[in-house]
């Protein structure tokens, strides 16, 4: 009985670990490996707070601000002076990942998505990475540090900020 209820208790606090989110804020790095095993490899800070706003801040090799929310994203490329604004349909949901993911072990998880299939790993409750292969065959890995989980954000810090004399494109 006490196996049992150690069992139970372990899955149900894997299965609240995406639920229990409600921001999450960190520096990441981004490999993405073509099929040639070329690797393009991005840094810079996610700041991400249920629903579904998310802000991806890149730093190196290029800076650029991705602001998403459900029905738009807002690509803010600094050193080409121009933003550019697309309507989603149906683009990747980070809480909506985390929302699908089941436990496949201690600190691995699985959430098919989107016709892909994310991996997420954790440690102690505490995201740690997410990978996926998309749709041209890229394995991409977004590795988490300095992780900092559901802390206050405004709503605002997600509002898009576009310089007045960038060039704006609409998708």
């Amino acid at each position: 009985m006490k196996y049992l209820f150690l069992f139970s208790l372990f899955f149900s606090s894997l299965f609240a670990f995406g639920e229990n989110i409600q921001s999450f804020e960190a520096d990441f790095t981004q490999t993405i490996t073509d099929e040639e095993n070329k690797v393009l490899k991005y840094t810079g800070t996610m700041h991400s707070k249920r629903p579904s706003l998310v802000l991806w801040d890149y730093i190196d090799p290029i800076k650029k601000k991705i602001y998403v929310n459900k029905k738009r994203a807002v690509i803010v490329e600094v050193e080409l002076e121009q933003a550019i604004i697309k309507h989603l349909r149906g683009e990747i949901d980070f809480f909506e990942i985390l929302a699908k993911a089941k436990p496949t072990d201690e600190n691995h998880y699985i959430a098919y998505y989107k016709d892909l299939e994310f991996t997420v790993e954790e440690q102690n409750g505490v995201i740690i990475s997410l990978s996926y292969t998309d749709q041209l065959e890229n394995k991409v890995l977004i590795t988490f540090t300095n992780q900092r989980q559901n802390r206050p954000i405004e709503e605002a810090f997600f509002i898009p900020k576009v310089p007045k004399e960038f060039d704006i494109i609409r998708e």
